[in-house]
């Protein structure tokens, strides 16, 4: 009775609702494809999809993992940056048989729990896993171990400091794509010499999707990933919080590269000509795509 009840008290924070200490793995459902997410007693996205029968339980939430799933169902490479236990990853790559995915995760124990579901559904071989932020390369933080507790630690950003003897360092979008390029059989994975980078034509490119969720610190990911997007123009979808956005800065750096703003809602998405952080809806689709495009590939939007 509580699981059917539950998910529609709105507000409820479902994933601090306790799951069966004895329930080892929960299966989930996105985007017509299931996978399975493991110790449901510690993962708060996989409590949620214990509460949600196999769904998450908020539909803005549900539909972004459908929408993810939809645009990487031709994707040769998928980024998770911000991964948590990797639930994205999971759903995209249990969609499609041919894209690989790069997981990007700052604390060591969701790492773990991570890479726990990865060899659970059998994607080990697909995952490359980096215990590293995506953001200002070069640069180290200081990072709880995420091991105290009964619950794998989330919602940590950046700009965050803890007293810790664990660290990880921080790489650049840009830095990366030379390994997504190689992800493509015919690709050479050093870029060539001189200046400007590596020399893709858009037919040749990889398609790339890539979703962010670093709690603030997306204006990093973007500003150190300039080339990566002029060279992929990858669909992005993006967490862009009420209270921690820099969203001038953040047009700033998609505007010039022609991307459209979306806004994704409960079953739709929302076509902006500004980003402006909405305090209920927390993401954002960027893409090339017009609205009419994407319409006519079947995405309702407004």
């Amino acid at each position: 009775m509580l699981r059917t009840i539950a998910p529609r008290i709105r507000g409820l924070k479902i994933g601090r609702l306790p799951a069966p200490i004895e329930l080892t793995e929960i299966r989930g459902r996105a985007g017509g494809a299931e996978f399975i997410l493991v110790e449901p007693f510690r993962c708060e996205i996989a409590k949620e999809f214990y509460w949600g029968r196999g769904r998450r339980t908020e539909p803005e939430e549900a539909f972004a993992l459908d929408l993810m799933v939809a645009l990487s169902a031709d994707a040769d490479v998928f980024l998770d940056i911000g991964a948590y236990t990797g639930v994205f990853t999971m759903a995209v790559l249990a969609a499609n048989d041919h894209v690989r995915a790069h997981l990007f995760e700052i604390i060591p124990a969701v790492v773990a729990g991570a890479e726990k579901n990865i060899d659970r559904n059998g994607f080990g071989r697909r995952v490359t896993v980096h215990p590293t932020g995506v953001g200002s390369p070069d640069t180290w933080m200081k990072v709880p171990t995420g091991d105290g507790g009964s619950a794998l630690p989330s919602f940590y950003s950046s700009d965050m400091r803890f007293d810790s003897d664990a660290e990880v360092r921080f790489t650049s979008l840009d830095a990366l794509l030379p390994e997504v390029l190689a992800e493509v059989s015919d690709r050479d994975p050093q870029p060539p010499s001189g200046e400007g980078g590596p020399d893709v034509s858009d037919a040749e490119a990889p398609r790339v999707t890539v979703k962010i969720d670093v709690e603030g610190g997306e204006n990093d990911v973007f500003a150190y990933g300039q080339e990566f997007l002029s060279t992929l123009h990858p669909d992005i979808l993006c967490e862009v919080l009420d209270d921690r956005a820099k969203p001038r800065e953040l047009m700033g750096h998609l505007g010039e590269h022609g991307y459209h703003y979306y806004l994704v809602g409960e079953d739709r998405l929302y076509a902006r000509m500004t980003i402006r952080p909405d305090a209920h809806l927390r993401d954002w689709l960027f893409t090339l795509k017009s609205p009419e495009q994407l319409r006519a590939a079947g995405y309702p939007v407004d």
